[in-house]
């Protein structure tokens, strides 16, 4: 009896503990939407932060209709945010910002999980709520518009969890995020291939020198395999259909494009030199070297392998120019997760809980600050004048022929030259017709210039390169349709020039006479900050229902299973958004991404139900080893 009662005593205490983690998992959760958010809320923006924001918004146009093919470079974000929006019955615009600020928190909520292991208790509660919320504060910096990698960052943190789990469910579970996460960024699937990659080598050489097989080497092997295998062919599915839209994405694009390759390494390494210090490297670099100390098993193996990659990756991108460290470093959730576990070794160290506590409070906020800092500075880069202006143009646009093609002149002495060009192509593709967009046309150069059919020259190479080489490009036949927008073309008089139909106070064409034109389709509108707000919490609440599922199932206990549930439902929600499209569904419609939750949601709690059945039967569960953990 006294054995019975002792069992039913740390049950009852596992419980208990269980319960407390949840509270914290969702503390983490809330305390860093509340983050995302502010800058939204403090300032009021109507669209996301970021210079990328324009390009997701006329990607996914272009891909709700019907042609994601032509946009399908990463197409499992194309794919995420109209099922989303659709989900939801929300705009593209508040969708957007809604899986841009709840993808963060999730990314910091699956670093608490990989920090806490698979059971708790191993690391203090503070080191790994610290974890998750540095790891969220991380993600800040991807949270600036780099929608596809914060999608991609999430499940393939989560995967690390997964596999750290060492079950059959886990890796099975690990190769769904990894699929899923590839498909929203591929090329940073790479980076992550490579760094699972040299874990699992750790990991063997490991278990061949201490004789302890752990069996992490094949289970990380096969979770990458099966993983990239499912990415590729996905990829290789969403190739199928029209031939990608040309044009540059991004002032790197059009500066790889034109060969100014000097200028591309030198705007690459003074990015990064600007950048540097939000990274507080001081404090990260001792808390994360530490970390390394205090690590065990396979997280540790993970996250210095991560480390290790991206310590050689940036050397290389700063020395060579080649690529843009930054977006290495930005990547690198390692290092916050590595100063969490630094914080667990300085907590031993001191031995005195009322001691490491306020130190370690400290610390975190010291790490913090400067990320912190640099997000509450983040912007929107669209205004609703520049989108209003632009959708009248997209109207205009609608009554020429298809092919037509569509020139915009870019001409701001106050703003750079070739951001503004590559922001005003991507502004004006997500205001136009879908069916339209190919035809859209950038001429970097004085209106006059343009309207005469000359190239302007200033006398400065890189700006009179590009200058030419836009107005090169712009097919002569049919004629063009030339618009001067103010917010793309500040010069006095330009609105003004013969040749031009004022449109509006801010937009002036070669087509008229002006008059009312209805609506062409579907169209963009800006949002509010509490529009935003709303947004980003039912798509955290979408995300973590959608995936809790397949956490449970895969992860096992309840803290690690809500930790990563939100990564589980990106995965399994883009990944079944592009299935039902390549399969001929149209993306975005309401009853297709209702269609897309259902199977990507019920998937998981199908065999999560499955699996206790089986136990409450006292069947055995062929998906779960019951093993001793040799590598804790």
């Amino acid at each position: 009896m006294a054995a019975v009662g002792a069992t039913r005593d740390g049950t009852a205490e596992r419980r208990r503990r269980a319960a407390i983690d949840v509270g914290l998992v969702a503390g983490v959760a809330l305390a860093l939407l509340a983050l995302f958010l502010w800058p939204t809320l403090r300032d009021g923006h109507v669209f996301p932060v970021g210079p990328d924001v324009p390009v997701y918004l006329w990607w996914s146009r272009v891909a709700t209709d019907g042609r994601l093919a032509a946009v399908g470079e990463r197409p499992g974000i194309v794919a995420l945010l109209p099922t989303v929006a659709g989900a939801l019955r929300i705009g593209l615009v508040p969708a957007l910002a809604g899986v841009m600020y709840a993808v963060g928190p999730a990314v910091g909520t699956a670093g608490a999980a990989l920090v806490r292991g698979r059971r708790g208790g191993a690391i203090p509660r503070g080191a790994w709520v610290a974890g998750g919320l540095l790891a969220g504060v991380w993600a800040t910096h991807l949270g600036d518009g780099y929608a596809a990698n914060l999608a991609l960052a999430a499940p393939f943190i989560a995967a690390a969890v997964a596999l750290a789990r060492r079950s059959r469910r886990g890796t099975i579970g690990a190769a769904i995020l990894l699929a899923g996460g590839g498909l929203m960024h591929p090329q940073f699937l790479i980076v992550g291939a490579v760094v699972l990659l040299l874990t699992a080598g750790w990991a063997a050489l490991r278990e061949r020198r201490l004789a302890k097989p752990t069996g992490d080497a094949t289970r990380v092997m096969a979770a990458l395999g099966a993983g990239v295998g499912a990415a590729v062919l996905g990829m290789w599915s969403a190739s199928a259909g029209p031939a990608p839209i040309p044009g540059d994405t991004s002032k790197d694009a059009l500066l790889r494009r034109i060969g100014a390759w000097d200028a591309l390494r030198a705007t690459f390494v003074d990015r990064f030199r600007m950048s540097w210090p939000r990274y507080a490297p001081i404090m990260n670099t001792l808390l994360s070297v530490a970390g390394a100390l205090r690590g065990r098993g396979f997280p540790r193996r993970f996250l210095v392998s991560w480390l290790a990659l991206t310590l050689v990756a940036v050397a290389a991108g700063v020395l060579t120019g080649w690529f843009p460290p930054d977006r290495v470093l930005t990547f690198a959730f390692c290092i916050p997760l590595l100063a969490s576990l630094g914080l667990a070794w300085l907590a031993e160290r001191l031995g005195r809980w009322w001691l490491a506590w306020p130190i370690g409070i400290v610390l975190v906020i010291l790490t913090a600050a400067p990320t912190v800092r640099g997000w509450e500075a983040a912007r929107s880069f669209i205004s609703p004048d520049e989108l209003r202006t632009t959708t009248l143009a997209g109207r205009i646009a609608a009554t020429t022929p298809p092919g037509t093609p569509l020139v915009f002149v870019v001409d701001d002495p106050e703003t750079p030259a070739l951001f503004l060009a590559s922001h005003a192509r991507n502004v004006a593709r997500a205001s136009v017709p879908p069916d339209r967009v190919g035809d859209v046309w950038i001429a970097l150069g004085r209106a006059e210039d343009v309207l005469a059919g000359e190239v302007t020259q200033v006398g400065e190479p890189l700006y009179d390169l590009a200058a030419a080489d836009t107005v090169a490009t712009i097919p002569g036949d049919p004629d063009p349709v030339v618009f001067v927008v103010r917010e793309f073309d500040t010069r006095p008089g330009a609105l003004e020039l013969p040749g031009l139909t004022r449109w509006d106070p801010g937009l002036a064409a070669t087509l008229g006479p002006a008059r009312p034109l209805p609506a062409a389709g579907e169209e963009l509108a800006a949002s509010g900050p509490g529009d935003i707000a709303g947004a980003a919490v039912r798509v955290l609440l979408l995300l973590t229902v959608v995936g809790a599922g397949w956490a449970l199932w895969s992860i096992g206990d309840g803290p690690g299973a809500l930790a990563t549930a939100p990564a589980f439902g990106v995965a399994t929600l883009g990944l079944t958004g592009l299935a039902l499209e390549r399969l001929g569904a149209g993306l975005g419609t309401e009853g297709v991404a209702t269609l897309a939750s259902a199977l990507a949601g019920g998937g998981g709690y199908a065999l999560w139900l499955l699996g206790r059945a089986r136990r409450r039967g006292g069947g055995e569960d062929l998906l779960v080893e019951r093993q001793p953990d040799p590598d804790p």
